[in-house]
């Protein structure tokens, strides 16, 4: 009990004490922001530019992820079907490969 109060009372008088919760650079952090947005509003500055294949690279990475987490709950599933066991567990057996193989098109593609 005396543990608890301890403890009750230091979180009540730390964050005062806290030196991260100070605003002791908000200004020049406030003046760091401001200079980023000043530059990137620059005129004259080349706006980037996207090109098709960059936007499929970045479908097929997303895809490969997926196909990822697909594999790894197919896995998961065939492992807890086989702990399992009896009929509940090869119904979770087979969606787990059914969702590894899945996951295993998407990676490969």
């Amino acid at each position: 009990m005396r543990l608890a109060v301890a403890v009750f009372l230091l979180l009540i008088a730390a964050p005062p004490l806290a030196v991260a919760q100070t605003s002791q650079f908000d200004g020049e952090i406030r003046a760091a922001a401001a200079l980023q947005l000043a530059a990137r509003s620059v005129p004259g500055s080349p706006a980037p530019s996207y090109l098709a294949g960059d936007a499929l690279a970045l479908r097929r990475r997303s895809q490969k992820q997926t196909g990822v987490t697909l594999m790894l709950i197919g896995g998961g599933a065939v492992l807890v079907g086989a702990l399992a066991g009896g009929s509940g567990g090869t119904v979770l057996i087979v969606g787990g490969v059914v969702c590894a193989g899945y996951g295993f098109y998407l990676y490969t593609e």
